[in-house]
């Protein structure tokens, strides 16, 4: 079974279940549209400035204001473009806004320069706390910070626990963290 908060699943209705989820992925991250409709999805119970709080909150207040038309300006495939970070922190900001109380993110794979890894710590700092959030990370700094790690394999949970338990205790994980983090491993790899 499984339990959010101590409620069933079962007993729960979809539209009250998805009421309270936010997914944030690393593709897909704008629509064809204004950054402020991409924010808040063209709902018009959002108002500018919540908004602008969430981007605040997200760290894209700043380069939103840098757009030619600021919260105005249409980004996606026809608009302006933004870079793979700004996307992200926008698709954040939406997530944000709907203040849920399960966070699913998927981080970027693609390597993130400093001041934006630096700038989503903060924003995981400020806006996690009190939430539960299903990472699915790609950073060391995003794996280490939580709580509990499930390592799924072929298609099961295999073991759980958090980065220090895990890189001790199971072999598949310190295998999989090999590859994934260590630079001796891309050295083999070529």
């Amino acid at each position: 079974e499984i339990r959010i908060d101590q409620h069933n699943l079962r007993w729960v209705t979809l539209d009250s279940l998805r009421a309270q989820i936010a997914i944030v992925l690393m593709h897909n991250l704008v629509f064809h549209d204004t950054v402020a409709n991409n924010i808040g999805c063209g709902d018009t119970a959002y108002t500018l400035g919540q908004i602008i709080e969430a981007a605040k909150i997200a760290h894209a207040h700043h380069f939103i204001q840098k757009l030619p038309k600021g919260y105005e300006t249409p980004i996606g495939e026809l608009g302006h473009s933004l870079t793979l970070s700004e996307q992200f922190r926008i698709a954040l900001a939406r997530a944000i806004l709907r203040d849920p109380a399960l966070l699913i993110v998927e981080e970027p794979q693609d390597a993130l320069d400093e001041e934006t890894k630096a700038l989503l710590d903060d924003t995981w700092m400020r806006f996690l706390p009190g939430r539960t959030v299903i990472f699915l990370p790609h950073r060391i700094s995003t794996i280490r910070a939580c709580d509990t790690l499930f390592l799924l394999h072929k298609g099961r949970i295999v073991a759980a626990g958090d980065h220090k338990e895990l890189l001790s205790q199971n072999q598949l994980y310190r295998h999989l963290h090999y590859l994934e983090f260590s630079e001796m491993a891309e050295l083999v790899q070529v």
